[in-house]
Formats: C-alpha cells, structure tokens, sequence
C-alpha cells in the first residue's frame, strides 16, 4: 500500500510523502547518482549493453540478433529489480538467458570451444578464437518474452541472481570466458563494453588500454546529454549555504568527466565517488560488493560534510532506492524518472516502494526542498 503523497502542482507529476515533509525541509546536503539523474544516457548505455551483446551472442552462436530486441521497456524490467545498477552486470543477464536458447546440445558444444578458448589471456584473443567456429540458431520468436519472464525471476543481488537460476544450466566454460568478474582487459564483456562506449581515445585514456575488440574513433558515450543545469547547481549552494554535494555513481571518472564536462567541477573533487574509486576501496581494504546497493559509496560522498542534519540521495533506479535504503535514516531517497525509457513505469515503480520524493527531474528537487521549508 502506497504511503500518503503530496502532489505539487508541476507541469510534470511531482510527489512528496506527506509524513517526510519535516525531513525534506531539513535536507542540508545532497548525493548524486550520475547515469540518469546528471546525464541523460537512455540512448547511449542501452546502445552499447545491446550492442555488446549482440556481439558476444554472435561469437558463441553464429546467431546476429537484432539491435531492437533490447527496447526501452525491455531494459527497464531489469533496472526495476535493484540488482542490475551495473550496465555489465545487466549485460551479463541478457547474454546467459539467451544462451539457454541454445539447448543441451548447442551449450555443450558452445563449452566446448569456451573452455578451449581459455588458453588465450587476452579477452579478444578468446573472443577471435570462439568466432566463426559454432553455427547454433537462436529463435528470435518468443525470446523477447523469455527475457522479460527471466528478469521477474531476478533481484537486488543482481549477477549472483542471475548465477543461482542459469549458471548450471550454461555452464562454467562460458562464464569463464567471458570472464564477468575480471579487471577491463581481462573480461571479455566489460572490455568489449568499454570499448564501444568509449571509443578509442577515451578508453585509452581511462583504461591505458589499446582497443583490441573494435577499432571505433568516437565511441557511443558521445550521445549522452547533461540533465542538471548551472542554475539548479546554483540553487543547492543557496539552500546549504556551501557547495554541500556530491556524486556516487557506478560510472568511471574518466567517461563521466568526459560528458559533464567543465560542469563536474561544481562537484567538491573529495565527493565525487566512482565504480573506479570504489573498486580501489575494494582493493584497499580487502573487501568485495561495496558498489552500489551497498551503501558504501553514499557514504563516502557525504564524509567531508559531517554532521549531516539530513541527507538526499537522488538517483533514477531501484539501486539508487536501495542505496539510500540502506544508509539508513541519515539519507532519504529522491527518484527522477523522465530520463528512463519507461518514464511513468518508473514514476509509478518509485511510488509504489514508497520513495520519499518523485520528480521528473533533478531540476526540480531545490523547489521541492524549498516547498518544504515554507510548510513549516
């Protein structure tokens, strides 16, 4: 049952929970989720999750799938589960759901030629080995369907979900190879990924890599938009008196910095958590799952600004909701849903798990504060 909401009179639907209005207005501080809440990237992450599996399903099966199968709606049924914040992770569930198609016969000649492949280091090496080799069909008929009946089978644990319904089915000699877990140059899918996403230069740049999938100049990352506006920066600073704000995101510095451009500098740089600070945090202090919905990233933002009176965590996915979730009562949760594809599935899906704040965008949230303040 939905909580009792405050609807703002907006051009677009805007909600607040009415018992959440006193810590609304207390709000002195607030975290950003990037992909989604700073940057548009509907078009740009669901190209390249798309394309890259296409691609690794070519590979194994000698089946091109059609870029349109991935649809909006499609990707959405994954991002609502809270386990699929990561694009590779997402990714990695398309690619052994559809591998099921394969059948017994076809997954155990498909292990055969991966575990083959395993005496390549290098993911393309692997990747150039596999290709070409195995001619096993993938009816299209009905696998739409299939992939939205498997992700109402996932959940918040994301890739171990995933793992727990397929990997006995599928097999380890193709999760070996593909190699999920691995460091970019050492998984064939987050390499695979990063270079279609970020092009050559970029990922060079961010990986100290040389492309050895694709030789792609400008990679899809180039068709991302900048969401959040200076004068919506302009006006946070106004409500906390200080540049109270940070960023805790599942993207690489390098590839966010290169779409926000000179406006991440508006970001305190000791705030700005991403999935290659937090995989260094990992490394550091021995531990493993502290991205997102771990509650560590969020965390780590909000240091410098303590004592905090109440914290925000914005962010456009079920993780995000998560995320703030599990901070506990420090942090509240404020989810954004025009820049989903299925923008009133969204809106409706935060409402339903009761989020404290629903807006269309992160534009909209210091109003929504200040509305707050003048109701008490």
């Amino acid at each position: 049952m939905r909580p009792e909401y405050i609807k703002l009179d907006t051009d677009k639907p805007t909600y607040i929970r009415k018992d959440r209005l006193n810590a609304i207005a207390n709000i002195d501080m607030t975290v950003f989720d990037c992909d989604g809440v700073l940057l548009d990237v509907r078009r740009s992450y669901n190209k390249a999750v798309a394309k890259t599996t296409i691609m690794i399903i070519d590979a194994f099966t000698g089946t091109m799938l059609p870029d349109t199968l991935f649809d909006g709606a499609l990707n959405f049924k994954y991002k609502i589960t809270g386990g699929f914040n990561s694009d590779w992770a997402h990714t990695y569930a398309y690619i052994m759901r559809i591998l099921v198609e394969a059948g017994p016969e076809g997954l155990k000649e498909i292990n055969r030629m991966a575990t083959e492949s395993l005496k390549f280091q290098k993911p393309s090496d692997r990747f150039n080995f596999i290709k070409g080799k195995l001619d096993i069909p993938i009816k299209l008929d009905g696998l739409y369907e299939k992939l939205e009946q498997f992700a109402s089978r996932l959940d918040s644990t994301g890739i171990e979900s995933v793992n727990r319904e397929l990997l006995e089915t599928v097999g380890t000699g193709v999760t070996e190879t593909i190699n999920f877990r691995g460091e970019v140059g050492e998984s064939m899918l987050s390499t695979l990924f990063e270079e279609l996403f970020g092009g050559k230069k970029l990922f060079t740049e961010t990986f100290g890599l040389l492309p050895s999938f694709v030789e792609v100049e400008n990679g899809i990352v180039g068709e991302e938009e900048i969401v959040i506006l200076e004068s919506t920066i302009d006006l946070f600073e106004e409500l906390y008196g200080a540049p109270r704000f940070g960023i805790a995101s599942g993207s690489m510095a390098n590839t966010a910095r290169h779409a926000l451009g000179d406006i991440l500098y508006r970001f305190p740089e000791q705030s700005q958590i991403w999935h290659d600070v937090v995989d260094a945090a990992m490394d550091e202090l021995g531990k493993q799952g502290l991205h997102k919905p771990n509650k560590f990233p969020l965390m780590k933002a909000a240091e410098s600004y303590r004592p905090i009176k109440q914290g925000l965590y914005v962010g456009d996915t079920m993780a995000d909701y998560y995320t703030a979730k599990n901070a506990g009562s420090e942090f509240i949760f404020a989810g954004v849903y025009e820049c989903v594809h299925v923008a009133e599935a969204a809106m409706n899906a935060f409402l339903d798990r009761g989020s404290d704040i629903v807006a269309p965008t992160v534009n909209d949230l210091p109003m929504i504060i200040l509305y707050a303040r003048e109701q008490q």
